[in-house]
């Protein structure tokens, strides 16, 4: 236990440890949108511009009857697309600030979770505009059920967050691990239904489901977003499974690349 755990586990609990990450994701999207004339609200029209298209597009391709098809992607897209800029974005964290590292004494986990929080921070003003004015135009539906959203998100964070610690401190041993992951993650974006809903695939197709990660995050939140219903059972199940997992995974890369990647950077 006290391998895992010790000054680990005690820095997470350390107030400073997440005050450090929020100012460094707070200084990530100053840098982002500094000279631009829009803004923060360039976190806005990429998935709005990607709701549109798809909205009008995919029925057409698919002939898809799906009832309420853009409300479906309204919700689905700006979730997978914090999943991609989270990861795709972790495999540099560590690798671009190689130098301040190498200078200060802070602790290297502290640049992919600020990474992954300012990914959260564009999804939460994002996702909260879109599905507001859905509400307001009458896409969407107000039911209570959407304030459990924030509840089923928080494991996916964990999750997420855990991934982004393993992919950063891979990535100073394997430097394709971020064109690696960009093609996972464009893969991924196909087999798990962010822009078709599960329920026009194959049985077989549904069973496979239940062994993709992404398919285990994002299905919950679109229960309670588009359905308006609240997650079974075996699918909470299958969340906490994979916090389980990836927390794991996530400690066990931490410990074992830690001690050396600085010599690779």
């Amino acid at each position: 236990m006290n391998s895992i755990t010790g000054k680990q586990l005690k820095m997470l609990f350390n107030i400073y440890y997440w005050q450090t990450a929020v100012l460094i994701a707070r200084n990530g999207l100053a840098r982002m949108y500094r000279n631009s004339f829009l803004g923060i609200l360039w976190t806005l029209f990429q998935p709005l511009t990607m709701v549109i298209v798809y909205g009008v597009m995919m029925p057409m391709i698919m002939r898809s009857t799906a009832k309420d098809y853009v409300l479906y992607i309204v919700i689905s897209l700006p979730i997978w697309g914090f999943f991609s800029a989270s990861l795709i974005g972790s495999s540099q964290s560590i690798l671009s600030n190689g130098e301040t590292l190498k200078r200060c004494m802070i602790s290297s986990s502290v640049f992919p979770i600020a990474d992954v929080l300012r990914n959260f921070y564009t999804f939460c003003i994002s996702f909260s505009t879109i599905y507001t004015v859905s509400l307001l135009i009458g896409i969407a539906h107000f039911s209570f059920t959407i304030f459990l959203f924030p509840i089923f998100f928080i494991p996916v964070l964990i999750i997420i967050g855990s991934i982004a610690i393993s992919i950063a401190f891979i990535a100073p041993y394997i430097r394709d691990i971020g064109d690696l992951t960009s093609v996972l993650m464009t893969v991924m974006f196909w087999l798990t239904p962010v822009i078709y809903q599960s329920s026009i695939l194959p049985q077989n197709a549904k069973a496979s489901m239940q062994f993709n990660p992404f398919y285990i995050m994002i299905h919950p939140l679109q229960m309670i977003a588009y359905e308006n219903i609240i997650p079974d059972s075996s699918a909470i199940l299958n969340l906490f499974i994979l916090v389980t997992i990836a927390v794991s995974i996530g400690f066990s890369v931490f410990k074992f690349c830690r001690r050396n990647y600085v010599y690779y950077l």
